[in-house]
């Protein structure tokens, strides 16, 4: 019974693993091959706006998460870590390297980004690498994906005001989901 179990856990175990090194895979490959790596250095702003987002979620959210990869192999903030430069950085890259300046190319262009986004999740729900928590859904996702692709453009030229937008959405979404902004005493 208990060598069954085991195997239970690291097979489950290594379909989180494998999802991890899959979906930093894409990502890589899509910086190596579409990525303005020569002006890599106009972008960075931008990474790390994204990778702080993370951040931001992971602190603010720690008690109260909304959603969760439940990863199985490395400790909560290492996985934090790769997901930032594995994922957020090389995403932050080659969609910032070809956005158009035309506005009906804008909307398509963040569309199809958010469709990649969407997509993975999808199939993370779909094999159970991704959980959900405290009434968040695909759909909050979506709604975030869909404010989080034009953010990361409009931090490329006006980090002031997209940090501002960020942190009015940050609110919302705490109150929305009922996360305390005090301590209760």
């Amino acid at each position: 019974m208990i060598n069954a179990r085991m195997k239970y856990i690291k097979g489950k175990s290594m379909k989180f693993i494998l999802i991890r090194i899959i979906s930093v895979s894409i990502f890589l490959v899509i910086a190596y091959k579409w990525g303005d790596w020569k002006n890599w250095r106009k972008y960075y702003p931008a990474m790390y706006f994204f990778g702080m987002g993370d951040l931001i979620y992971t602190i603010v959210f720690n008690d109260k998460p909304l959603w969760d990869f439940p990863t199985n192999f490395l400790v909560s903030p290492l996985d934090e870590l790769l997901l930032i430069f594995g994922c957020f950085f090389p995403t932050t890259l080659a969609f910032l390297s070809h956005y158009p300046k035309k506005l009906f190319s804008q909307i398509a262009y963040n569309s199809m980004w958010i469709g990649l986004y969407m997509s993975l999740e999808l199939i993370n729900l779909k094999l159970g690498t991704i959980e959900y928590y405290n009434g968040w859904n695909i759909w909050w996702s979506l709604l975030h994906n869909t404010i989080q692709f034009p953010l990361i453009a409009l931090h490329h030229k006006n980090p002031i005001l997209t940090w501002i937008i960020a942190l009015i959405f940050l609110v919302v979404i705490m109150i929305i989901f009922h996360v305390p902004f005090t301590v209760n005493l």
